[in-house]
């Protein structure tokens, strides 16, 4: 899930605007993801066309295992995770349009918000990729990435999926090698399996929750799944996640990540959804072939 704020001076600008002008209105100009739209590509992403998979995505050599447990388990299990996630902080310039006159069949007159948005992200690789959620960056013109020890980067989008709603970013110039969370096999975890979540909710930084998988391959988008289309297997958790969360890693007890954190219902208590890692290897798949459109 994503929190956007909208700078006053923008909200500002629209009551000016409404005063002059005459009666209006400002409304959303998010067109609906297509359930074959493709995965967008941005100059950066020729690079990695023909690389192989261990350029950008690090594998776990176990993606569950049975652990012994005691009082400080979850908190070993934090601190092994957490310096791999990144709580991000976002300005976005959200489509809207304005319409001067109340008046419905006009278009309108395109223009875009500027606001604020926060989410969460994790290395993927040590060279300073990071997976996150596309929702949480689709509007962006600046990322910023914030470490657990409080360093600041600059990220840059490589590819987004609306579609599996998830997003590669990477770290502009970096200096240093980045702490993993390898990636598990979503396919080997199963109802009852414990899991942690780790993210940035509410903006309030690196929050640690736990919880068990509830469900596997759950079907949220109404849409049968066929041959040519392509459909997000859901991973259901009971494991905390708000606003803020999305784009965070669903990690199991060995320390390996089987999903991207990405909803909650808000009005349930605890049910929340991350996108299964067998699936965001298919996006990594993807960029890596080339295959998409440049946006």
């Amino acid at each position: 899930m994503i929190t956007r704020v909208p700078h006053r001076a923008s909200l500002v600008l629209t009551l000016l605007l409404a005063v002059l002008v005459g009666p209006a209105c400002v409304t959303l100009d998010e067109p609906k993801v297509a359930i074959d739209a493709p995965v967008l590509l941005r100059p950066a992403a020729n690079e990695l066309r023909g690389a192989p998979k261990s350029r950008v995505l690090t594998s776990a050599k176990e993606t569950v295992r049975t652990e012994p447990m005691d009082t400080r388990f979850h908190r070993r299990l934090a601190m092994k995770t957490g310096p791999a996630v990144v709580s991000l902080f976002v300005k976005t310039a959200t489509p809207v349009r304005v319409h001067l006159l109340p008046i419905p069949f006009l278009p309108g007159i395109p223009a875009r918000l500027p606001g604020r948005a926060l989410g969460s992200g994790f290395f993927i690789h040590s060279s300073g990729y990071i997976m996150t959620n596309n929702h949480v960056i689709s509007t962006a013109n600046e990322i910023r990435g914030l470490t657990d020890d409080e360093t600041e980067l600059e990220l840059e989008v490589i590819a987004r999926d609306p579609v599996y709603d998830l997003a590669l970013l990477r770290v502009v110039k970096p200096k240093q090698k980045f702490p993993v969370l390898p990636m598990g096999d979503s396919d080997l975890v199963g109802v009852g399996d414990g899991v942690i979540a780790v993210g940035n909710p509410l903006g309030l930084g690196h929050t640690v929750t736990w919880g068990i998988i509830s469900q596997t391959n759950r079907n949220l988008q109404g849409v049968e799944p066929e041959d040519d289309v392509r459909v997000v297997s859901f991973i259901q958790t009971d494991t905390a996640i708000n606003p803020g969360s999305s784009g965070g890693p669903l990690i199991t007890l060995s320390g390996a990540w089987i999903g991207v954190n990405t909803a909650g219902i808000v009005t349930a208590q605890n049910i929340g959804f991350a996108v299964p890692s067998g699936q965001a290897a298919e996006f990594i798949d993807a960029v890596l072939a080339g295959k998409g459109e440049p946006e």
